[in-house]
């Protein structure tokens, strides 16, 4: 028999069971007073978890944020997130599908965007309009979004997205190797873009602060590349990784042809 709603216990084990070792950056839609983000923070230590919600205040302690913003607005927020929930919240949107545009520009490559809400026609003793599946599929149609789950559980429904496009940054110096030294030391960033199960190179971009010493310099150097949120380089100073991490950028160290880790990178994201 089809249960007609979901406990919230459950609810929370799935989304616990999507962070994996190579998640980043967590963001809660509607996370009010984030009491779920907390416990999160505390079980995975080595990720930064995010909540925002237009009626809380701004916190700010380690690997737990809590922003007074609505989900539309998030753009606002700097870096990229691997994951992006919301539960019970969509059907508050005033704008779902600039919502869901902007998520898909948050989201880093094979990021996920999870939203689990009430079906049309529930009755939750709430005078409140709640989505069909058709109507959020309509919505994500336009976008480089692709389903990786939708499931009706009665009164509930489930959909997991992901985000397929996205580029990577190649450190190089002669467009053939991957640069062996430092990230910020290469004359060149390669930006491939990567689509599901293929990649191409998108552009070629010189790197301007090749030669430079400034303090902070990685984020200087990652602005060339900002629209990446995955490097593929040599090597990097522990600082500098750390720096972009806390931005949510994925990085991959090789030493080797680019074309082979690249590949590398395909058969992670392959599915």
């Amino acid at each position: 028999m089809l249960r007609k709603s979901i406990p919230d216990m459950e609810i929370q084990t799935f989304i616990r069971e999507k962070i994996g070792e190579d998640v980043l950056r967590v963001l809660e839609i509607g996370s009010g007073s984030g009491y779920f983000l907390r416990e999160l923070s505390e079980e995975f230590p080595l990720v930064s978890f995010f909540g925002i919600d237009p009626f809380i205040t701004e916190v700010k302690k380690e690997n737990f944020h809590l922003l007074p913003l609505k989900a539309e607005d998030i753009p606002g927020i700097e870096g990229w997130f691997d994951m992006i929930f919301s539960i019970h919240s969509f059907h508050h949107l005033h704008n779902p599908e600039v919502f869901i545009k902007n998520a898909l520009e948050k989201l880093s490559g094979g990021g996920r965007l999870i939203i689990w809400d009430w079906n049309r026609g529930a009755d939750t003793g709430v005078p409140e309009y709640y989505y069909s599946i058709n109507e959020v599929r309509k919505m994500v149609k336009e976008t480089d979004l692709v389903e990786e789950r939708i499931e009706n559980f009665g009164d509930e429904n489930l959909f997991v997205f992901r985000k397929h496009r996205f580029n990577v940054a190649v450190a190089t110096d002669d467009g053939k190797t991957i640069f062996k030294g430092m990230f910020g030391r290469a004359g060149y960033f390669y930006i491939f873009q990567f689509n599901g199960n293929t990649y191409k190179l998108k552009e070629k971009r010189k790197n301007p602060y090749r030669d430079t010493f400034q303090h902070l310099k990685t984020y200087d150097v990652y602005s060339v590349v900002n629209d990446c949120s995955h490097i593929l380089t040599g090597n990097i100073g522990k600082k500098g990784e750390n720096r972009l991490k806390e931005l949510g950028v994925h990085i991959f160290k090789e030493k080797s042809p680019i074309e082979e880790g690249l590949r590398r990178i395909l058969d992670i994201f392959k599915y």
